[in-house]
């Protein structure tokens, strides 16, 4: 990464700086202040690595560091890093938003800043970022980020923002595929996505059944599927029902503007909390009984497209033909996102509280950097498959933190 700064500016060396911060980061010191003292407790294994003439930067010296060098290039950096490591060919890759509420500016009307990220959901890498600019929105960044990466022969997913004629005929253009949710953005299409898998899976039940069919779905009937799940986590049932139709000729758009999709789907999802009674024992409604009758602890149920729904019906369009497991699959990695990304910057590295507002972007890719490593080490070592476990394992071992910070990693492909 270019220096920015002037010779008698240079005091510290750009790159050391930049190590010592990422350094502090991994080992659990989520603040600029917090990760220098680590490191200045540490100065005499840093300096087997590393210069360090004039010891450990202050942390104005370092903010000051983070304001003045470009994102741009610092993004470029990051990737070509972390493009080493592993590929964004063949693969699945989710696109989604994020605010960085802290660094909003406290005067009035103005906007949260936001971030959009690309994660490879194997292993949960960030491939990228791109800032949202205030005066434009997503729609219009995801386009920029695209252009980024090489998506050939990758699955795209993106949340029902980025389901535009544009981004679809982009993706595929790049040699890439899609995923892509419908909501009421898109009223058309929503309506004949909901109202089509309400008369599939109708006449599906008539056909195990016996009775008669509408001759007008037989053809469609034939190229549909249908699957359910059930899932039990410590502290709630998940239900999911997953449907797609091989056959997206029915959809006005896909005849019109989504000239690529060849599939449409549905997935409906009903989350029920486990209930015990007074002795222990497991109360917890069925399906059937918590849509009719709801439950102690939520006597009606709400249902609808936010995350706190208990019911929830997701339509999606793709331009491959999938079963309804591989669509299903998709979806649960692409909602892993919230858990496994935003969840852990938020909670675990402080993203949402860090004031940081020039440096905000630069900041970020540094937590990123973090953010990598630890997963790298968690899918390689098994130490650990927790986020802040691990960052206790490269605070206590000296071992870890020499292999995969100052040997370099090795390339997944």
């Amino acid at each position: 990464m270019p220096d920015y700064r002037c010779g008698r500016e240079k005091r510290h060396d750009l790159g050391e700086m930049l190590v010592c911060v990422t350094l502090g980061f991994l080992c659990g010191r989520t603040t600029i202040r917090r990760s220098l003292k680590w490191c200045k407790t540490h100065l005499e294994e840093l300096r087997k690595h590393m210069n360090l003439k004039y010891g450990i930067a202050s942390p104005s010296t370092i903010t000051r560091m983070l304001n003045g060098i470009d994102e741009e290039l610092a993004l470029y950096a990051f990737m070509e890093w972390i493009g080493e490591i592993v590929e964004s060919r063949n693969t699945h890759l989710a696109i989604d938003g994020k605010a960085l509420c802290g660094a909003t500016e406290k005067t009035k009307g103005e906007t949260t800043p936001m971030l959009l990220n690309v994660v490879e959901t194997v292993r949960g890498l960030i491939l990228a970022q791109l800032p949202v600019d205030s005066k434009t929105n997503e729609i219009t960044a995801i386009p920029e980020l695209l252009k980024l990466l090489d998506i050939s022969g990758s699955i795209v997913t993106i949340d029902a923002v980025g389901t535009q004629t544009a981004i679809m005929e982009q993706i595929h253009e790049q040699g890439g595929h899609f995923v892509l949710t419908v909501k009421k953005n898109q009223p058309e299409a929503y309506e004949e996505i909901h109202t089509f898998m309400d008369k599939l899976g109708a006449e599906d039940l008539k056909r195990k059944k016996g009775e008669a069919m509408d001759p007008g779905m037989k053809e469609f009937l034939e190229k549909y599927e249908e699957i359910s799940q059930m899932e039990k986590n410590r502290d709630r049932n998940e239900y999911r029902t997953c449907q797609i139709c091989k056959d997206a000729s029915n959809l006005t758009k896909s005849q019109k503007e989504w000239p690529h999709v060849q599939s449409i789907g549905r997935i409906k999802q009903v989350r029920i909390p486990k209930e015990k009674d007074s002795q222990g024992n497991d109360v917890t409604p069925s399906k059937e009984e918590f849509l009719e009758k709801g439950s102690r602890r939520i006597p009606a149920p709400s249902a609808g497209e936010g995350a706190g729904k208990d019911v929830q019906c997701t339509a999606l369009i793709s331009d491959l033909i999938l079963t309804a497991e591989e669509l299903g699959s998709i979806k649960r990695m692409h909602w892993s996102i919230e858990n496994r990304l935003h969840h852990v910057l938020d909670d675990t590295f402080r993203e949402d509280r860090s004031p940081a507002k020039k440096s905000r972007n630069n900041l970020s890719l540094i937590r990123k950097y973090a953010y990598n490593i630890l997963r790298l080490a968690m899918y390689e070592t098994g130490l650990a498959n927790i986020m802040t476990e691990m960052m206790d394992c490269f605070c206590d071992n000296a071992a870890l933190r020499e292999r995969y910070v100052f040997q370099g990693i090795a390339s997944l492909y």
